[in-house]
């Protein structure tokens, strides 16, 4: 639990990422997020949308805000909160005729050029525990890694991974304590985000989504103690 010095756990967060106490910090900080998100509106979304919007905002202050620059740490993350909403906003402009602004199934190619590699290949697909992966390139592992902890909020990426790994809905939703429709909109929200990623930088293809995909599965599927020998 949080507690009464909201600063140490803050401090505390930005240097052990625990990805539980960041969750608890964004619950203590929810009702700044409402207040910071009010008056923003983006077309084709939800509400909640915007309000996950806001909460991206206030991991970044999170993740980013120090005692030393002279504000507050509310101030800090209103303006963080707020930064990421018309940025929100101006991306969806920007891509309001393409798919990103389309609701996405698991069935959707995630590529133009590669009409074989979908979200559900990538999420079930058998090829991935196959043997040959074992020549898969950890450093595209690392990359994809540090590339989803950068667009996806601690829960939205704990969502992604658990439902990489084979849980159901109904399984993620009890073991988080929320519904299954958070659970649903977390993902669309993954999708949206990785394809939107996709469609801005190079730097991401569909080699290394599947590299990514497969090492993620085969470091689950080994003991913990195996894994902290390896490293």
């Amino acid at each position: 639990m949080i507690g009464n010095n909201v600063a140490d756990a803050i401090h505390e967060y930005q240097y052990t990422k625990d990805s539980v106490l960041g969750s608890e910090l964004i619950a203590h900080f929810e009702g700044l997020v409402y207040a910071a998100c009010h008056s923003f509106y983006m077309d084709g979304q939800e509400r909640d949308d915007m309000l996950q919007e806001g909460r991206i905002g206030l991991f970044k202050a999170l993740r980013d805000y120090r005692p030393t620059c002279g504000a507050s740490f509310t101030s800090f993350a209103v303006r963080c909160i707020r930064c990421q909403c018309i940025s929100a906003i101006k991306a969806a402009h920007r891509c309001k005729h393409r798919i990103l602004n389309q609701a996405l199934s698991l069935d959707v190619t995630i590529y133009e050029d590669n009409e074989h590699m979908s979200w559900l290949d990538g999420l079930v697909d058998e090829r991935v525990l196959s043997p040959m992966q074992s020549l898969i390139s950890y450093e595209d592992y690392e990359r994809c890694q540090r590339i989803f902890e950068q667009i996806y909020t601690p829960f939205d990426y704990d969502v992604f991974l658990a439902r990489l790994y084979g849980e159901s809905y109904e399984q993620i939703a009890r073991r988080m304590g929320r519904n299954i429709k958070a659970i649903d909109n977390a993902l669309q929200r993954c999708r949206r985000r990785l394809l939107c990623y996709i469609s801005e930088h190079d730097d991401l293809d569909a080699a290394a989504l599947e590299h990514f995909f497969s090492t993620a599965l085969e470091l689950h599927a080994q003991p913990k103690d195996a894994i902290q020998q390896a490293s």
